[in-house]
């Protein structure tokens, strides 16, 4: 009985008429109620609804989640395929930026300066591409990745650590003045505007214990902090193993039992009951002068042990029951788990009941949730605060404003396709209708647009100072290796015999 209806039984003992119009009340509104998850019965009995918020939560259950999402990664073959593959689908050789700006030479000085400093050890012996996926595993997997931004002898934001969600001091969680915060170690002003971190020097477990049981109060303009906010107001994230930490781990778990099964169902391979005073077998466990005359003590079997019981022994044979469904409901079980990290085929390497539609269509949904995570995470969480730095410190350096308006356009890992011939004519169909920019079919790919067209037009002078017609010059040949003359392209003068017989 709920809080309510208690009220209701207790107005009727002092006041029947009045309990009767409460409980008449009550029923009404029950029955007219919309939606049965809203109702209060057998079938909602026992859910525990909880209207908390994702940092209560989160405090609860952020560490050990984390912790449990690790050991899983370090032990659970699906989990460290899924994740892995998770980051190289991601992150992969690195989101790097492609400078935009009206004058070129501005540009591409933003851009040398970019790749110079980006491909440098910046990040112990990490360049910017190493620690991006060390810090893309550690979102996804603790649920927070931090970099710290430290000075190198060239100025300020010149090198950076990375750090893990264990590194935030979580328990931090206080009130202090003028309407300040903090919260899970993240110290927040009245606007919800970060002013800074409160972080552990070393990793709460390390070596170097006596470092590790203070936090420090770092700057927020020092720390970019990537993760996934599910919610308004939400601090800091949780492990995206969350949700399917116990499957992985009660599939492990039917792994081993049918795994114990077959080995108990491949051990007893022969039994010998033999009569009085019959010789003993040549092939049993142990020779004649080596017979224990206390009958066999066995504790455990072997694959193809013969088991001699010795003159008048008895013998009961026991042969488990195969299980029937089991490599099903595994299947099934991993089938829930790659929906919420990567397609079922890419983290089991099972294509048995794969087809090219499926396949596509898992690709097609990956791609979404891909452009979800590089878009409103990777990239504004991690790529776009670096990039603005190292703007801001080439302005500095250089005293030209010009650098600050620089902007920049993301050249992402490769997609790999389903049936790349299909796949590469659809494409083709995109750009040739202006549906899509040839620029951001090759930034896709992680080329710099700019860089590629340069190499096209130094290869295509080279081709025509040499006089050939190549297959692969549209130019000249179409497709099917018929000169282009319709459309007025020939080759120069005295040099079309030479190219006819290239």
């Amino acid at each position: 009985m709920n809080f309510g209806k208690m009220i209701d039984s207790a107005v009727a003992l002092v006041d029947p008429e009045a309990g009767a119009k409460r409980m008449a009340a009550r029923i009404s509104v029950e029955a007219i109620r919309g939606y049965d998850v809203a109702k209060s019965g057998r079938g909602t009995k026992g859910w525990n609804r909880p209207r908390t918020s994702a940092d209560v939560e989160n405090q609860r259950a952020v560490s050990i989640t984390a912790a449990s999402a690790r050991d899983l990664v370090r032990n659970n073959k699906y989990a460290s395929t899924g994740v892995r593959q998770m980051v190289a689908s991601a992150w992969g050789d690195g989101i790097a930026p492609m400078m935009l700006h009206p004058d070129k030479a501005v540009q591409r000085v933003a851009q040398d300066d970019w790749d110079r400093w980006a491909e440098s050890p910046i990040s112990g012996q990490q360049d910017f591409y190493g620690h991006g996926k060390l810090s893309v595993r550690g979102a996804y997997v603790d649920g927070n990745s931090l970099t710290v931004w430290r000075p190198d002898d060239n100025g300020p934001d010149g090198r950076l650590l990375g750090r893990t969600g264990e590194h935030l001091d979580t328990a931090k969680t206080e009130t202090a003045a003028n309407g300040v915060r903090i919260i899970q170690g993240v110290e927040l002003d009245e606007d919800d505007r970060r002013l800074a971190y409160h972080l552990f020097r070393d990793h709460p477990s390390s070596l170097l214990y006596s470092t590790a049981l203070t936090s420090e109060r770092i700057d927020a303009q020092h720390v970019d902090h990537m993760f996934e906010p599910l919610e308004h107001g939400q601090t800091i994230g949780i492990s995206r193993l969350a949700s399917v930490a116990l499957t992985l781990r009660d599939i492990a778990d039917v792994e081993d039992a049918k795994r114990l099964q077959e080995k108990v169902a491949a051990c007893v391979a022969l039994i010998l009951k033999r009569k009085e005073g019959q010789a003993r077998s040549p092939l049993s466990a142990k020779s004649a002068n080596e017979v224990d005359h206390r009958g066999p003590d066995l504790q455990t079997v072997r694959p193809g042990m013969i088991l001699d019981l010795g003159e008048g022994g008895e013998a009961t044979g026991f042969t488990p029951a195969p299980s029937s469904n089991g490599v099903e409901f595994i299947r099934q079980q991993l089938g829930a788990v790659s929906a919420a990290m990567v397609p079922y085929h890419v983290m089991t390497g099972d294509v048995s009941q794969a087809n090219y539609s499926g396949l596509r269509a898992s690709f097609l949904g990956q791609w979404a949730l891909l452009d979800d995570d590089q878009q409103n995470m990777i990239i504004p969480q991690l790529c776009l605060p670096a990039v603005r730095r190292r703007r801001r410190l080439l302005a500095l350096r250089t005293g030209d404003r010009r650098f600050l308006d620089v902007r920049q356009t993301w050249a992402l890992p490769v997609r790999r396709q389903a049936d790349p011939i299909k796949d590469l004519m659809a494409e083709v169909i995109e750009i040739r209708s202006g549906l899509k920019l040839l620029a951001r079919s090759l930034a896709e790919r992680g080329i710099n647009s700019d860089e590629h067209m340069l190499q096209i037009n130094a290869m295509n002078v080279m081709i025509d100072e040499l006089g050939l017609a190549l297959e692969t010059d549209p130019r000249r040949l179409t497709d099917s290796g018929v000169l282009q003359q319709a459309t007025g392209y020939l080759l120069p003068k005295g040099q079309q015999a030479q190219g006819l017989a290239a």
